[in-house]
Parts: structure tokens; C-alpha cells; sequence
């Protein structure tokens, strides 16, 4: 589905602050976003909770985040455990054209982004956020070295306006303290966390997780999950963000890289979730009471350009993808898997002790010859699920498929994750998908995203998408078309 015209009339109002080429909305290409998604990360720590720097158990991942227009921004980054609980959260300031690079354990242990870094882009001690009374808001068509678009008068939270700062201090956090602590558990191998139980004060290796990472209209301590980071506009709506995440180890075998997933922001995918929830997008399962701005910032934005109205407006992730795999003498695959779904982890926020599960997957094995098995949710005949993907990330190898895969040297995998039973049917699910080969030797290392299998993000096959928005799938599927092309042989 490409943009509409008045999508096409807000990129050019925009150009003066974007710059970015145009993309097509509900597909994930590599095009600057308004949100990126880094849908796993893992590091390794000592039991003392200093990163585990080398040796080969040691490992990192390096993010890096950039920004495609000339005009200064805030992005706010959010970092979240296996199960989608919030576990971190911080602002960082950049610059025109910026880029910053961050090691997730170095971030963990305390040591946040501290921007900008020279006082030529920001007064009063190199502090962008509102908490600056220097802090000027950007104001169209000048481009000048401001990073807010709004100084808020409604915060998300009640102290975006004095405490929200990306001038960190080095380190942010004591070294041992009861929230390093709390950090590192909650990311943790096992399922002890901040809000299942409480921490056991040990550090189970790998630590994991993903982020999200969304462009801001002004510095805040809020997060997706909070409603009011939409209603009170601290999501901002400019696709100038990209970026790519680096997977190290400490014996330097393997390392492997890739784009951030970039998520764009469209108005034409405005949406009252509370009234319609077929409205897919990828925040949807938090935004609340559909609002444009709150009372106290509407007029800020009166003529602000950028401000497009309702909702996350986030282009949705897909539900059905395929991915290569290995699993043979030297070479064996794994896969990295971000799902989301909206109430099969509800145990987290009432409270509870963290043992739902996600729903079971449907996964077709292929070899080379089309030979095939089934598990999962699927018509008779097929066998048992033995493996899913319980959580909201995880990386798996193939070897844990046992029971599950035929006895196969290498082939590939069809997985859908659409499971109609879920709430709202299913219809705000959604996931990501990569896969990996490892060998001994430095150049049988390599990794790339899956292949998407559905037509479009925001109309997966099997979901009935909003009013206005398409054909339900699910009566009228797309039947891929028979070629007639024959081969130029005789």
C-alpha cells in the first residue's frame, strides 16, 4: 500500500527537517524510521556484575543509532527483558546528520550516552532537554541546532520538566547498587526479574533482551507501555532514524551485524484501537483513548508541521516468515526471534509470577526436496509441537528442535506466529524474525532477517484488518498465480 497523498504533502513539509526518501508504508525496508526496533541484544557479566570483556564466552552487542536529517532530535530508547518489561529507559540528544554508538554492556553497567558532547549545539552544560531553560524549540523553516519540538506543558510523566536529561552522569547508576543489581537479574537467564518476585542477587549469563528506540518530541521518563506517551506527545513522528546492531565475542569468532528494524511513522495509519481493534500498528497494544495532543500541548503544535495526529501511527511487523537453516558436521544455524502479542505475558503487569507462555507457533520444515514435517497449530496430519518460541525475544539454535525437525542436513522453515485465539483475535500479534550460520572458521559466520511471507505488514494473511483498510484475508485469501512460462529447452 503506498503513502497517500496526504502522507506524500507531510514528507515534503518535512523535508526541511527530514531529507529521507520516500518508502512504502506496511513493508519494513531500509528506510529511515521513526522508530527502530533492535529485537535482540545479549552481553555477558562476572558474578561481581562487571562485563565479562573477553575470552570466549565473552559477549557484547553494539548498537548504533543515526539520524538522516539536518535538524537536531531526540531519540528515547526503552530496553526491555524476555517479557516485555521495562527494564531501562533514557534519552539521547543528536545532532544533525549525529550518529552514537553504544555497547550494550557498557550501558548496562551503568555507563549511558551522554549527548551532545561539545556546547556548540546546546547551552547550560550541554543539556538539549526541557529542563533547560535555554532548550528552544525548533521552529520551521530555519534549521538551527534546537533538539525539542515542543517544551510540554502536559508531561508524560511529572517530572519530564525538571529530571528528563540526556546529560548523564559516568557512571549513571553505583556499581553494586540494589538497581545495577536489579538491571542485570531482570535480564538474566532465569526468570527472576524486578516484576516477577524480585531478584535473586545472581547473574545467570547470557544477559538479553531487545530495544526499541523512538524519535521524541521532547525529553521524558516515560514509555511505550504508558498510555501517555502518546496522549501527552512525547512520541514523535519523523522518520529520520537508522541504524544497525553488532553481535561481538571475545574470541572475535563469531561476529555478525546488521540493520536495526526500522519502523516508519504514517499518518494514514491513525487509528482508535479502544474502538476498532483491528487497527494494526506496532505500538497498538498499548495506545489507549485515541487523543491528537493533550489540552495542555494542542496549541504548541497548531503550527508545527510535524505533528500528525493520533495513535503510534507505526507501520506493524509481519506475522509469517521463512528462514535457511544448518545442521550438519561444522555448520549449525540459530535464530532470533521478537514477538509480541496483545495479553499472553499479562502475568508480568498484574503482578504475577512470570510462567505464560506465548502461543505454540506453527512450524513447516522443508529440506531441499520438499520433503516436509509440521508442528504446531496445524490440520491433522501433523505431529505434536516439541519447541516454540515462549518469549517476547530469545535466540534458539536448531539443535533444540529436537523431535520436532526431520532428520534433514539443511532446509528451511516456514513459521507463523497468527493465532486467532489470542486477544482481539490475534489481530495485533506480530513478530520478527532472523536467522544465523556458524562455523569454525571466521567466514562460515553470517546472519540476515528472515524472509517475510505475507502480502503486506498491516494486512497479514488471516487477519482482517480495519474498516477502509482492505479485504479481510481471512474470507478472500491472495491464491499465489500458477506461471506459464515454460523453459526455453525443447
Amino acid at each position: 500500500m503506498k503513502k497517500t497523498l496526504m502522507t506524500c504533502l507531510a514528507i515534503a513539509t518535512l523535508f526541511a527537517i527530514a531529507g529521507s526518501a520516500s518508502a512504502i508504508t506496511c513493508t519494513i525496508d531500509q528506510h529511515p524510521a521513526a522508530t527502530l526496533l533492535v529485537p535482540y541484544f545479549e552481553a555477558t557479566f562476572a558474578p561481581d556484575g562487571n562485563p565479562l570483556g573477553s575470552g570466549p564466552d565473552a559477549r557484547d552487542t553494539l548498537v548504533t543509532i543515526c539520524n538522516a536529517s539536518s535538524a537536531p532530535m531526540i531519540a528515547h530508547v526503552n530496553v526491555f527483558n524476555e517479557r516485555t518489561e521495562l527494564v531501562l529507559d533514557f534519552n539521547i540528544a543528536l545532532t544533525g546528520f549525529d550518529c552514537q554508538s553504544m555497547s550494550m554492556a557498557r550501558v548496562l553497567s551503568g555507563f549511558l550516552p551522554a549527548t551532545p558532547v561539545t556546547t556548540a549545539h546546546a547551552a547550560s552544560a550541554n543539556d538539549a532537554c526541557q529542563r533547560n531553560p535555554s532548550a528552544g524549540v525548533y521552529s520551521p523553516p530555519t534549521v538551527s541546532g534546537e533538539y525539542l519540538r515542543i517544551r510540554p506543558v502536559d508531561t508524560a510523566t511529572p517530572l519530564d520538566n525538571t529530571l528528563a536529561t540526556t546529560l548523564y552522569p559516568q557512571p549513571s547508576w553505583p556499581a553494586g547498587s540494589s538497581f545495577a543489581q536489579g538491571v542485570l537479574d531482570s535480564l538474566d537467564e532465569t526468570d527472576d526479574s524486578i516484576g516477577c518476585g524480585g531478584v535473586d542477587g545472581t547473574i545467570t549469563n547470557p544477559i538479553r533482551g531487545y530495544m526499541t528506540i523512538d524519535h521524541a518530541n521532547y525529553c521524558n521518563l516515560s514509555n511505550p507501555s504508558d498510555p501517555l506517551y502518546y496522549s501527552r506527545d512525547a512520541l514523535g513522528m519523523e522518520n529520520n532514524l537508522f541504524g544497525e546492531v553488532i553481535f561481538t565475542s571475545g574470541s572475535g569468532i563469531p561476529t555478525m551485524g546488521g540493520s536495526t528494524v526500522n519502523i516508519e511513522a504514517d499518518p494514514s495509519l491513525a487509528g482508535d484501537v479502544t474502538s476498532d481493534p483491528r487497527v494494526r500498528t506496532f505500538y497498538a497494544r498499548y495506545v489507549g483513548v485515541d487523543t491528537a495532543c493533550s489540552p495542555g500541548n494542542c496549541g504548541l503544535f497548531s503550527t508545527n508541521p510535524w505533528n500528525e495526529g493520533i495513535g503510534d501511527q507505526r507501520e506493524p511487523l509481519g506475522l509469517k516468515y521463512a528462514a535457511r537453516w544448518f545442521s550438519t558436521t561444522g555448520i549449525t544455524s540459530n535464530f532470533n526471534v521478537w514477538r509480541a502479542s496483545s495479553g499472553s505475558l499479562t502475568d508480568l503487569l498484574a503482578g504475577g509470577d512470570c510462567d505464560t507462555i506465548e502461543p505454540v507457533v506453527t512450524l513447516s520444515f522443508f529440506d531441499e526436496d520438499e520433503n516436509t514435517v509440521t508442528s504446531g497449530v496445524c490440520p491433522s496430519p501433523c505431529t505434536q509441537p516439541t519447541f516454540n518460541f515462549p518469549l517476547e525475544t530469545q535466540r534458539r539454535s536448531i539443535s533444540g528442535f529436537s523431535g520436532s525437525i526431520p532428520s534433514f542436513a539443511v532446509g528451511w522453515v516456514s513459521m507463523n506466529f497468527y493465532n486467532p485465539g489470542a486477544p482481539n483475535g490475534g489481530v495485533l500479534d506480530q513478530a520478527w524474525v532472523e536467522y544465523d550460520f556458524q562455523g569454525p572458521g571466521a567466514f562460515l559466520s553470517a546472519s540476515t532477517p528472515a524472509t517475510q511471507l505475507d502480502p503486506s505488514t498491516c494486512t497479514p494473511l488471516g487477519v482482517c484488518p480495519a474498516p477502509g483498510q482492505g479485504v479481510c484475508t481471512a474470507v478472500s485469501p491472495t491464491q499465489p498465480a500458477i506461471p506459464s512460462v515454460v523453459g526455453t529447452g525443447p
